[in-house]
């Protein structure tokens, strides 16, 4: 288990501004966490630099072929956090004077008060209140100030990349193609196409939602299951997280060389090639195999299994 601090302090070891049990001056600490999420986020555009993908579990909407993918912020879009009483053990927001017109069900809320549990969302809204997923865990004095996301069709972070997907109906998987290419996307002449579910896709990654378009226009709401990479980054300064092997040393190396570029201090030698070193073990374990060429059963397979050989003997074959 690695703490957001803890990676700031190895790597201020590594360029000798810091000493075990040397406390660190708090903006120098903001400063660092500043550049340490502008390096994962970074990272995160580098598929060989991802662990893993997130298996989000979605559902098709009957008649459309178009999703909207992310749940930005209000504050991203230009539109402003809303005031509300909030009661401990209460999951009702009381005495709004202005609820946004934009605020709709499903939306994450926050608060400056820190008092709206982690993954809350919007569950009604009605007249001057809104009710939420879950109560609050205290009451603040006076109104709070309360931030919303803004959620597309499909309310997740907007990802970078779809890597794969499939359709599950009636417990069977059906593979779902996501190109890589518009291209190829728009190949497909008529692109209304109905089907059960759709079987190619391509993903537009623009902001602020990315745009998945799909043929077939999927005839049923049928569960989607979306792949797509991890996105680093986001971290505050005492968030504590787990790390797969290899990654605290990796994330360690490359913030002191940031920390180099951006305050000036002197690159060595040592910073250098551990830090090539430690990327190029994190890049080998991430690759993609190559892949390997299959065929159609149909095409390839001899007569054996259908015991056709019986009407020639065998020869000729």
């Amino acid at each position: 288990m690695t703490q957001t601090i803890d990676l700031i302090k190895g790597a201020l070891r590594r360029v000798n501004s810091y000493q075990s049990g040397e406390a660190i001056a708090p903006q120098d600490a903001e400063d660092c966490l500043d550049t340490l999420n502008d390096l994962l986020d970074s990272l995160s555009t580098d598929h060989t630099s991802v662990v893993g993908s997130v298996e989000n579990v979605l559902a098709w909407t009957s008649g459309k072929s178009q999703y909207t993918i992310g749940n930005p912020l209000c504050t991203d879009l230009g539109y402003a956090p809303f005031t509300g009483t909030l009661t401990a053990l209460s999951a009702v927001i009381t005495g709004i004077t202005n609820i946004p017109s934009q605020l709709a069900v499903g939306a994450t809320l926050t608060d400056v008060a820190a008092v709206i549990p982690a993954g809350t969302t919007v569950l009604s809204i009605s007249g001057t209140t809104v009710t939420m997923s879950a109560a609050a865990m205290a009451t603040p004095s006076g109104a709070d100030s309360i931030t919303w996301t803004v959620p597309g069709d499909f309310a997740i972070p907007r990802p970078l990349r779809i890597t794969n997907g499939f359709t599950r109906f009636n417990q069977l998987d059906f593979t779902l193609d996501v190109l890589e290419s518009r291209d190829r996307f728009t190949e497909i002449l008529y692109k209304a196409q109905p089907g059960p579910w759709p079987t190619v896709a391509w993903y537009n990654p623009v902001m602020p939602y990315g745009i998945l378009n799909v043929y077939q226009t999927p005839g049923n709401s049928a569960e989607l299951h979306l792949f797509t990479d991890n996105l680093l980054g986001n971290l505050g300064l005492y968030d504590t997280f787990f790390m797969p092997q290899g990654y605290t040393r990796w994330i360690k190396w490359l913030l002191a060389k940031e920390i180099c570029a951006e305050f000036g201090y002197p690159m060595s030698e040592a910073i250098k090639t551990n830090a090539a070193d430690a990327q190029a073990k994190i890049k080998a374990l991430n690759a993609a195999p190559p892949v390997v060429s299959t065929y159609d059963r149909a095409l390839a397979r001899g007569n054996r299994p259908d015991g056709g050989y019986i009407l020639h003997g065998g020869y000729g074959r």
